[in-house]
């Protein structure tokens, strides 16, 4: 039947079938059986039928082959208790048309009680050029993606380089307060670098996991000062925390500092010693780092000190919204950093 033609339980054509026939997405009426009541003109045109052609049909015969057998006991389980499917429920649909070409498919299921029983309102809407446009986002998506991750792993070599560059510096002095000065600086280029190197090798390019940064970073600098004669151990407590690239350099810069002070000044005169790592939240999103060690304690007590790198710290803390602190300890020093709440907009200006 056409468009605009009664259905086999006849009607006239009154304004609510108007609204039917004028739908701008394909529009059946099912019965319980499966079978076709009713078609506007757009679920001829949709599908590439003709005038009538519709009425009548299986409603198994306007979906794929592959899954009319499946669909037979779907429809049987939606009249054992019909209700109303809206559109965009993430099911991955597909119809059928006359000529046995597909396209994907949002449908909308409603049951509306007639005076001839029970029917359902079948509404069709053909979402290729939306699949197609979601498609071209994510591949717009991933191309920026793998150009994020060639643009951390490229900062990282490049940081990389001028650390090798500190290092190759180093080679041609003998004087001490250079060579400190060298050394310091190559570490703390290298705390950078390692964010960037955290970054392209996981999957996520906006977060870094800072427990393990913070365990890596702590492992490798204590391989970097290794003071022979002493033995230093390293364990931590660490929970999970995210934090932004914006933030993992000011963090790591930080922890640069608490682990390398105590590595070279805790243990003076001693044959072996502990440092403990501590992360852990505070708040749904701040936490405190924390830094334990149980040597000869800090020098000059537990105040602030005209030390380069403990300015270092109190600037980046105050730039992160927390505050830095060296607490004694009956046996060693207690360096913490707690941030109560870790913003998205964190810069980094040590000038």
């Amino acid at each position: 039947m056409d468009g605009g033609a009664p259905g086999r339980h006849g009607g006239r054509l009154d304004y609510y079938q108007l609204i039917f026939e004028r739908a701008p997405d394909p529009t059946f009426v099912v019965d319980p059986g499966g079978r076709i009541d009713r078609a506007n003109d757009q679920a001829a045109r949709v599908f590439g039928y003709g005038a009538g052609e519709l009425v009548g049909l299986s409603v198994e015969d306007v979906i794929p082959e592959r899954f009319r057998a499946r669909h037979v006991a779907h429809r049987a389980a939606f009249w054992s208790g019909p209700r109303l499917r809206p559109m965009g429920q993430g099911l991955k649909l597909a119809a059928r048309r006359k000529d046995g070409s597909e396209f994907p498919a949002d449908i909308m299921l409603s049951p509306i009680a007639t005076a001839h029983g029970q029917l359902v309102l079948v509404v069709v809407r053909d979402v290729t050029e939306r699949q197609l446009a979601e498609q071209r986002l994510l591949d717009s998506l991933r191309e920026k993606e793998a150009l994020l991750k060639e643009i951390h792993h490229r900062v990282k070599n490049n940081l990389a380089v001028m650390s090798s560059l500190f290092y190759l510096e180093s080679r041609h002095t003998q004087d001490a307060t250079t060579l400190k000065i060298l050394q310091e600086s190559q570490d703390r280029v290298r705390a950078m670098a390692m964010v960037h190197e955290a970054l392209y090798q996981t999957d996520s390019l906006a977060a870094v996991d800072f427990a393990e940064y913070a365990r890596s970073l702590c492992d490798r600098l204590l391989g970097t000062y290794r003071t022979e004669g002493v033995a230093v151990r390293l364990s931590s407590a660490l929970e999970p925390v995210q934090v932004t690239v914006e933030q993992a350099i000011p963090l790591g810069l930080i922890l640069n500092e608490m682990m390398t002070n105590a590595l070279k000044h805790a243990f003076a005169g001693r044959r072996a010693g502990e440092v403990r790592l501590q992360l852990e939240r505070v708040s749904p999103s701040g936490c405190e780092l924390s830094l334990l060690d149980d040597g000869v304690g800090a020098p000059g007590g537990a105040g602030e000190s005209s030390g380069f790198g403990l300015r270092l710290i109190h600037l980046l803390a105050r730039q992160l919204g927390g505050e830095f602190e060296l607490v004694p300890l009956a046996r060693g020093t207690q360096a913490r950093l707690r941030v109560p709440a870790l913003t998205p907009a964190v810069t980094v200006d040590v000038a």
